[in-house]
């Protein structure tokens, strides 16, 4: 399905990069799409293939989630909800209907079915359905990134009282995940949402940008993005950190000399032979094949700079 909510806010899909959850990005680089938005341009990148085929079967993974847990019929819409106080909006993949009396799905791993948190859970009215896929392997606990973090928050903004996520493993094996409100979530999403608007209101009004705390170094690099040729003295507290990057580098190189020597004596061993097996252990060394290619000529491009992105730390003379 197409995003339907706005890029100048936050979404729940967008949620587990707030919260320091997702894989993909982070609470900066949502911070800067939705600013980005906010001055008009165009933020979005290119889907690849893997969101394309979960474009293309996200109807069938639901129609297979509503026959599976027997729900009576399910809707897919065509407008984002938007939560009645908090700036959050979702797009929910369905909204579906169980049976008039209600419905209790039990956990039942044998037959693909996870009630997170509980035994069973009772199904009545209406609940939020999510389609997801993956070329991972079928996971027994679904990870913060793929949809729970999520579906939490198209609950909140539609009022529903149960959701349940269908992830497609490798094409081949659908499980079924059903939450219900969880209430140290909800709480969490409702105060990153405000801190989030905040951010972007004093962007609105400031023009400028209240980054959060980075992530990691590569973060680091996408806040502050262009250096000045100036020298500032950062002090004795960092000393300690520079020290430490340098003692944990050198204990890196040693490491890696190490497993460098280990490598050598199990392939002296193994020398012509591309698979062996050693108590609990088995190893491969095989041989990898290229396609041969046309030769290429490297296009012209024009000069430009970014940040380093690794440090550089040497001892001061």
């Amino acid at each position: 399905m197409p995003k339907l909510t706005s890029d100048t806010m936050p979404s729940c899909s967008q949620l587990p990069a707030i919260l320091g959850h997702s894989k993909w990005a982070s609470a900066n680089d949502t911070l800067n799409f939705c600013m980005k938005s906010i001055q008009g341009e165009y933020a979005r990148t290119e889907a690849g293939e893997a969101a394309n085929w979960g474009n293309a079967l996200e109807e069938s993974i639901i129609k297979e989630i509503a026959k599976r847990l027997g729900l009576d019929n399910y809707v897919m819409p065509e407008e984002a909800y938007k939560h009645p106080q908090l700036p959050l909006a979702a797009s929910a993949d369905a909204i579906a209907t169980a049976p008039l009396l209600g419905l209790t799905i039990k956990h039942d791993p044998s037959i693909g079915i996870y009630v997170v948190g509980a035994d069973e859970i009772v199904l009545t009215g209406q609940g939020v359905l999510e389609s997801k896929l993956t070329k991972m392997a079928p996971e027994e606990v679904l990870p913060l990134y793929r949809g729970p973090i999520q579906v939490q928050g198209v609950m909140m903004c539609t009022g529903l009282k149960w959701a349940a996520i269908g992830c497609l493993y490798s094409g081949v094996e659908l499980r079924i995940y059903l939450f219900a409100p969880h209430e140290q979530t909800m709480d969490t999403i409702w105060n990153a949402s405000i801190d989030f608007e905040s951010r972007l209101e004093n962007f609105r009004q400031t023009g400028e940008t209240a980054w959060y705390p980075p992530a990691d170094s590569k973060d680091a690099d996408r806040v502050w993005p262009n250096a000045k040729e100036e020298d500032i003295d950062l002090g004795n507290q960092a000393e300690g950190i520079a020290s430490a990057i340098v003692a944990l580098k050198a204990e890196i190189k040693q490491m890696e000399e190490e497993v460098s020597k280990k490598e050598a004596d199990l392939k002296t061993q193994m020398q012509e032979f591309s698979t062996a097996k050693c108590g609990k252990w088995h190893i491969k060394w095989p041989m990898r094949h290229f396609k041969a290619q046309l030769a290429k000529s490297t296009p012209a491009k024009e000069a430009y700079s970014i940040r380093q992105s690794t440090l550089t730390i040497k001892e001061a003379k």
